[in-house]
């Protein structure tokens, strides 16, 4: 790699699965974008603001490869918080492009390509039932359905008397 330079990195663009399923429905949809360095309680505060909201209908939880165990953490919060959320995860990629060029011009050296493919966790929480569409969903890698508000009362520890 003496012989080249990096000419420029191009992030390509990170593709929603889920945006292709649901596409125009109805649903009001939210991203809530985690990274390595975020921290739990901001992340858990924001969400929570934005499903409170009655206009808000499902929240997408996107973590790239570091943050993947932070975004499922975050998943199991927020159902803890709200009983009866809908979940569905779908993994995808985001790519990294590096293009280099030869130092030297004269030389007969090609100009070189490097992608890397970044793995990215998907998680959909939707407060009201899965949409049709995704719930048929071939790709789809898991579906928990929520728990209603009366089994959540019946499941709690007894204490130590």
């Amino acid at each position: 790699m003496e012989s080249f330079e990096k000419y420029k990195t191009i992030n390509h663009p990170l593709v929603n699965p889920f945006s292709e399923i649901i596409g125009n429905d109805q649903y009001v949809i939210f991203d809530v974008r985690i990274s390595a360095h975020s921290v739990v309680s901001k992340v858990i505060g924001y969400a929570m603001k934005k499903l409170r909201d009655p206009g808000n209908d499902i929240a997408v939880l996107i973590g790239p490869d570091k943050a993947s165990e932070k975004t499922k953490k975050c998943a199991e919060i927020l159902q803890n918080k709200f009983r009866g959320l809908h979940q569905c995860n779908a993994t995808g990629y985001k790519i990294h492009e590096d293009i280099w060029v030869p130092r030297d011009l004269n030389t007969d050296l090609d100009t070189l390509s490097v992608r890397r493919h970044v793995p990215v966790l998907f998680i959909l929480l939707a407060k009201n039932e899965l949409p049709q569409k995704l719930r048929s969903h071939p790709q789809r890698m898991q579906v928990k359905p929520g728990k209603p508000l009366a089994s959540s009362f019946s499941n709690k520890k007894k204490g130590r008397t």
